[in-house]
């Protein structure tokens, strides 16, 4: 590129005609109006826009400014003969036309009030397309349709949208198994395929393939799994859903195991987690137990959210992390999206305190700081089964209290934040005669903490 500014696929060349500065004297007045161009060529493509700015000068008045490429049907004429200024800005929206030829020239030409000229041209060339489509429409890997025992057939109303950042050419649809290959023609930079196809069952692989005019491909793959319906067990409109570790038993916690979603509209629920590895796993609960409505993924396609306990499977993050997560129970579908930490996320010291515990006085707190391993602070204790009074815990930052992690529960969930205007406020309270080793852990990205049983 040589000094071209570019946002957005737009160009913007700036074309500096600088003043050469002159005096009044006769010997000066056959002095030509200057004339500086930054750049001596726009590299663009058909369809671009390039914005022409500059500043034209001289110091016996200008009569016009000319930007002209007859091969793209480009005149534009500034006239200032009336103003006759001495300094004049402008700034052109170049439009290249769709059947561009490359290779030209734009002319820019500045005339005075003498008629006296100072000419410059600018080359045209053509900058190759090097980015490819973008399938704006997420298809999970397997997508379930319910065979229609009746009308003998499983029907998937197939919705998807895609964009390109200068010309799309076609989309191309495959489904080998069904002898379909089907290529549509796209004009402009967005566009949708809608279908509605019927299957028998069994698995039916697909291939959409996205061409762009610069011959860039992108390819998406899914396999449409079309099989009797599954038995569903009935479900609600709850108040309020939890994601749990699936990896983990819900009696080895004492506290915190069940993470709340909070409801967003019919049958839909959003939470937050963490996953601690890879092929991270988990559920979905109506209640805090694990023997009631218990939602996962179908066993055959792990896509469909279902209500099946005993018969569902979990759902898989593939990779550690925080993340965002979404479902819809009547639509039989969840999402899942990396979330991004602020930079303001609390990371300084946290000390536990609480009652029940033999490690300090109710309310007490220990001899050290809790550990921190990024966003997650830990501490080990030792709970007294025996303890008699109601079981609270909470962490703050003892050397001046201007943080400290208070709690909140009412029937739409529950959740910790963050006080640090010493508003004050609750701590959470569990029932638990266990005795023995506990480690609690805080998690100031997600705002949870949780209790567990230390075994080993």
């Amino acid at each position: 590129m040589k000094n071209i500014l570019s946002r957005f696929g737009k160009i913007s060349l700036l074309l500096a005609l600088m003043y050469f500065v002159v005096g009044c004297d006769d010997d000066k007045e056959d002095v030509a109006p200057g004339l500086y161009v930054m750049s001596d060529e726009i590299e663009t493509f058909p369809g671009d826009t390039v914005l022409v700015s500059g500043t034209a000068s001289n110091y016996v008045g200008l009569e016009s400014v000319t930007l002209s490429c007859e091969q793209w049907g480009i005149h534009k004429v500034y006239e200032l003969g009336v103003q006759k200024p001495k300094v004049f800005n402008y700034d052109y929206q170049l439009i290249v036309p769709k059947n561009a030829s490359f290779e030209e020239h734009l002319l820019i030409t500045i005339r005075d009030v003498d008629g006296r000229e100072s000419k410059k041209k600018v080359l045209l060339t053509y900058v190759a397309d090097m980015e490819s489509p973008v399938m704006q429409t997420q298809l999970p890997s397997r997508i379930a349709v319910d065979f229609d025992a009746v009308a003998n057939k499983g029907s998937w109303n197939l919705n998807v949208k895609f964009t390109d950042d200068r010309e799309l050419k076609d989309i191309r649809l495959q489904i080998p198994s069904m002898q379909i290959d089907e290529t549509v023609k796209v004009t402009g930079r967005s566009g949708e395929l809608k279908r509605t196809i019927d299957f028998t069952t069994g698995e039916f692989p697909v291939t959409l393939t996205i061409t762009d005019a610069g011959d860039n491909e992108t390819v998406v793959t899914t396999t449409v799994v079309v099989m009797l319906a599954e038995e569903e067990d009935p479900f609600e409109d709850y108040p309020v859903m939890w994601v749990v570790n699936a990896s983990e038993k819900a009696d080895d916690y004492l506290d915190g195991y069940y993470a709340p979603m909070t409801r967003k509209g019919e049958y839909q629920y959003e939470g937050k987690i963490y996953a601690d590895k890879a092929n991270f796993q988990i559920y979905f609960t109506a209640e805090k137990t694990m023997d009631g409505d218990l939602f996962g993924v179908s066993p055959y396609v792990n896509s469909k959210l279902m209500n099946n306990n005993d018969y569902v499977v979990p759902v898989t993050v593939a990779e550690s992390g925080y993340y965002g997560v979404w479902i819809d129970l009547q639509a039989h579908t969840y999402s899942m999206w990396k979330l991004e930490t602020s930079a303001t996320t609390y990371t300084g010291s946290l000390t536990v305190s609480g009652c029940g515990f033999s490690d300090f006085a109710d309310w007490g707190t220990p001899a050290t700081e809790m550990a921190r391993n990024g966003y997650r602070y830990t501490y080990t204790l030792h709970q007294i089964g025996s303890y008699s009074g109601t079981r609270q815990y909470y962490a703050a930052r003892v050397s001046d209290w201007g943080y400290v992690l208070r709690y909140w529960g009412d029937t739409t969930g529950c959740g910790w934040w963050e006080d640090t205007t010493s508003a004050g406020g609750s701590v959470a309270s569990y029932a638990s005669d266990y005795d023995g080793a506990v480690q609690i852990t805080f998690d100031t990205a997600i705002l949870w903490a949780t209790i567990k049983k230390v075994t080993e």
